[in-house]
């Protein structure tokens, strides 16, 4: 693969398109790294999560009684947040780290629900509304692929 203009291009284009963070290609010894920065923060991402330093936490409300969130999966049957590419599903943003999200929990729309890692690259899953995590429906360290369910939600 020649690495001119048009391919690069090509790669910020399929970063949008796609939802990835981060995009890497090497060829004839020249490596091209593009990474997608968020406004107003800084530019380096952790290790494991893809997430940027500074970033704050996930936006996620307190949990609630796990009693209340059995019930409520006879509610919200068919509401699901899914994966939108394939890849290992992780719950936390590093081994022995507390979940992004727990059955029950409420969380503000835009807050980080889990990561999808794929092809070596930390892809945050983030909620697209306001909604209460009902069960989640993943295991962790599981491979997904696009379309499967990972949260069953109240909104």
């Amino acid at each position: 693969m020649k690495l001119d203009l048009n391919c690069i291009k090509n790669l910020a284009e399929n970063i949008e398109k796609y939802g990835l963070n981060e995009v890497s290609v090497e060829s004839d010894g020249v490596k091209v790294i593009l990474k997608r920065e968020k406004p107003g923060q800084p530019y380096q991402q952790s290790e494991r999560t893809g997430r940027f330093e500074g970033e704050s936490g996930s936006g996620a409300t307190d949990p609630v009684p796990a009693e209340e969130a059995i019930s409520d999966v006879k509610e919200t049957e068919g509401e699901t947040i899914n994966a939108p590419m394939t890849g290992t599903f992780y719950r936390a943003p590093a081994p022995g780290s507390p979940p992004f999200v727990a059955a029950g929990q409420e969380v503000l729309e835009g807050a980080t629900l889990c990561i999808l890692e794929a092809m070596k690259l930390m892809n945050e899953v983030k909620a697209p509304g306001n909604c209460k995590i009902v069960k989640i429906l993943a295991e962790d360290g599981q491979i997904v692929r696009k379309g499967d369910k990972l949260f069953a939600v109240k909104k």
